[in-house]
């Protein structure tokens, strides 16, 4: 089987896809960050050629390497660095499109057939710390908050989660989840995580936190101005028992001066 037909100057190695001795490398990485590729095995003696391939659509892609002595004619990847000390190719940048299964072929002068390492690449997404919008109303007298929760750029898809306790015991009846959705962008391949809920704000304040694919918002407080409003009502009929009574006050007072000057006065 001819690897690169055209791509190497006089070398056209033959090996078997997933040769007998074979290793599985298990490699994680980060959409952002960087990974190494290395052999499972290193031997001593004179490396003939090192290079990493992957396998697109039925399809082996060289992704970078060396061979000694002769030239490559396809062009590596922009984002990867061959450490020719160390024999490792590093990869930066990742991103949703770079998972998959990669091969690592080394052949030393000595051997008959390149040592070859299979390495699985899975990336995941760190999630957005969740953003938070809040809208209430107070309709009919009866205050609710309608709140949401969202987060992007997470992978694998993972649902939003919400924490949620109040001033008092906190009950199933004073909040609950209205919906929860997840959308899979086709450009970076990455979710957004969002849910909303609903909360009656009968009995006051209450706080809350999200949390998705292991990133959790700071806490908020919901209805929290709910006793500080009905604080004021009461305060406010007091206020107006009061000024009630001293009217009655001041107009029984005028009466009985008024009757006393008009008296004095005859």
């Amino acid at each position: 089987m001819t690897m690169f037909p055209g791509m190497l100057l006089n070398f056209t190695p033959t090996y078997v896809s997933f040769p007998e001795g074979a290793v599985l490398i298990l490699l994680r990485g980060e959409v952002g960050g960087n990974v190494t590729f290395k052999s499972s095995t290193l031997k001593q003696g004179k490396i003939q050629y090192m290079y990493l391939q992957k396998d697109i659509n039925g399809h082996q892609v060289f992704i970078n390497g060396y061979y000694s002595g002769k030239h490559i004619k396809e062009s590596p990847w922009p984002n990867t660095r061959v450490d020719n000390n160390t024999n490792e190719v590093h990869m930066f940048g990742l991103n949703m499109s770079h998972s998959g299964d990669y091969d690592l072929l080394i052949h030393y002068n000595n051997d008959g057939e390149p040592t070859k390492t299979i390495i699985r690449l899975n990336i995941t997404g760190k999630y957005s710390a969740p953003s938070v919008t809040l809208v209430c109303s107070d309709e009919n007298k009866f205050k609710s908050c309608i709140v949401t929760c969202a987060s992007h750029g997470g992978f694998p898809l993972s649902n939003m989660a919400w924490k949620v306790f109040g001033t008092e015991n906190t009950r199933n009846n004073d909040w609950k989840v209205l919906n929860k959705t997840e959308d899979l962008s086709k450009d970076t391949k990455l979710f957004t995580s969002s849910s909303t809920a609903f909360f009656n704000c009968s009995r006051g304040e209450m706080n809350f936190s999200c949390s998705v694919g292991g990133v959790t918002s700071e806490e908020h407080t919901v209805c929290k101005d709910t006793n500080f409003c009905q604080n004021v009502a009461v305060l406010c009929t007091v206020c107006v028992s009061l000024r009630i009574s001293v009217l009655v006050s001041r107009n029984s007072s005028g009466k009985r001066c008024g009757g006393r000057a008009t008296a004095k006065g005859t």
